[in-house]
């Protein structure tokens, strides 16, 4: 069955192209702010609701305007696909205030109307679908494609990295803030064959000091250290802000020096962005089903750990992992936000309370077996699941083992190697 993907390429278009591709970001950005207008003047005057047809023809009666004869400059499409997608936007919104009957979001916080555009913003794009009539070419084995844009003089050059699939529907250029261009197309693919797993479940414990603890059902189990991209550039970025609060708002070194800070951003997230996908790709690749627990990020984000949690970028691996799961036809299973993981021994079940961050090991007084709280939670995580049943078949030697805080065991796991329990 095939699927609706998107396949991103780099684009680098030429000065006259990029003037070009600035006007289209412009004409695309008023049309989305000349809807907004509409609807809210037509609401405070008349309390109606003009549908998109009526505003879409508005609209082209208003380009033919002689003040705004720029807009008949650039393609038709783009502009049409403005005024569709601030439809959208304003669908969703009403859609959400209708089920729930509130302006309220479910954590209480007001929901708003779609709000204006400003030439400031952090990323401009334009869509244009196969009624633009759009081209892309590309020859055997060339390092470079190109996109032939209506109104867009010469061929704007993108960077090969892997075939198109099939014709695209559609394709959005984008400038970042960072000042690089992407071409974004919308293609329909087969969806590429699962990979074979190695083990039944695993259970996957997130976390600080070491970004996830897993535990096997085969009785292996590893940690994987945190990249920390944000922390490692934060004396960088502190020298760029001390610049950039130095430089004249408006001038070009101001522009230069902001630019070069969104880079070092846009830099970190493609960091985070890689190890969380490379991660949940071997996860969902190597198990039949994964055991994850739910996590209230955005309540961690608001403690004095916040920086930290942003820079795990925890959401973006399991939400990477429950894509990949559905996609391959594997169970993702997202255990109760209150279970409580790090306070029950994973060896004889005592509940023993809540502990600080700064233990991170625990001797349970029932049983007396020494535990490593990451360990001791990714096994609790798969037990929660129902996940542990082959496990257990291995006898509780190969459980001890696995939540085990000794020195032998810390020993033989440093770095982010898998280590098999003898049994």
């Amino acid at each position: 069955m095939e699927t609706v993907r998107r396949y991103n390429y780099r684009a680098y278009p030429t000065r006259g192209q990029c003037e070009a591709l600035s006007r289209l970001f412009g004409a695309c950005r008023y049309a989305w702010n000349w809807y907004v207008r509409q609807r809210l003047t037509d609401w405070n005057f008349n309390r109606s609701r003009p549908s998109y047809a009526e505003l879409s023809a508005k609209f082209n009666r208003t380009k033919t305007e002689k003040a705004l004869e720029w807009l008949t400059k650039v393609s038709a499409v783009p502009l049409a696909q403005s005024l569709r997608q601030c439809e959208k936007a304003y669908s969703a919104f009403f859609r959400y205030v209708e089920k729930h009957g509130c302006h309220l979001d479910h954590k209480g916080r007001p929901l708003g109307y779609p709000r204006f555009k400003s030439r400031h913003c952090g990323e401009q794009s334009a869509t244009f679908t196969t009624s633009a009539r759009f081209h892309v070419r590309h020859d055997h084995n060339a390092r470079w494609m190109f996109l032939d844009l209506p109104k867009i003089d010469g061929e704007v050059r993108l960077r090969w990295s892997r075939d198109l699939p099939s014709r695209p529907s559609s394709v959005t250029v984008m400038l970042h803030a960072d000042g690089t261009y992407e071409a974004s197309f919308v293609v329909k693919a087969e969806p590429k064959a699962p990979p074979k797993p190695r083990h039944d479940a695993c259970g996957i414990d997130m976390g600080l000091e070491s970004l996830a603890s897993i535990v096997y059902s085969d009785g292996t189990r590893e940690k994987v250290a945190p990249l920390r991209a944000l922390r490692k550039a934060e004396r960088r970025l502190g020298k760029l802000d001390k610049e950039l609060s130095r430089r004249k708002r408006g001038s070009n070194n101001y522009s230069k020096t902001r630019q070069a800070k969104a880079r070092l951003y846009a830099r970190i997230g493609a960091q985070r962005k890689d190890l969380a996908y490379q991660l949940a790709s071997r996860v969902a690749g190597e198990n039949q089903a994964v055991a994850m627990e739910t996590l209230c990020v955005k309540g961690l984000m608001r403690t004095r750990m916040g920086k930290s949690v942003a820079d795990a970028a925890w959401s973006t691996f399991t939400d990477r992992v429950d894509a990949l799961c559905a996609q391959w036809g594997r169970r993702a299973i997202r255990i109760d936000r209150w279970c409580p993981s790090s306070q029950v021994c994973s060896q004889c079940g005592r509940r023993d309370g809540p502990k600080p961050l700064n233990v991170r090991e625990w001797e349970c007084p029932q049983c007396g077996t020494l535990l490593d709280r990451d360990w001791n939670a990714a096994l609790n995580i798969l037990d929660a699941a129902g996940l542990a049943e082959s496990l257990n078949a291995r006898g509780g030697d190969v459980r001890r083992r696995l939540a085990s805080a000794g020195r032998d065991a810390i020993a033989r796991e440093a770095g982010t190697h898998r280590t098999a329990m003898p049994h």
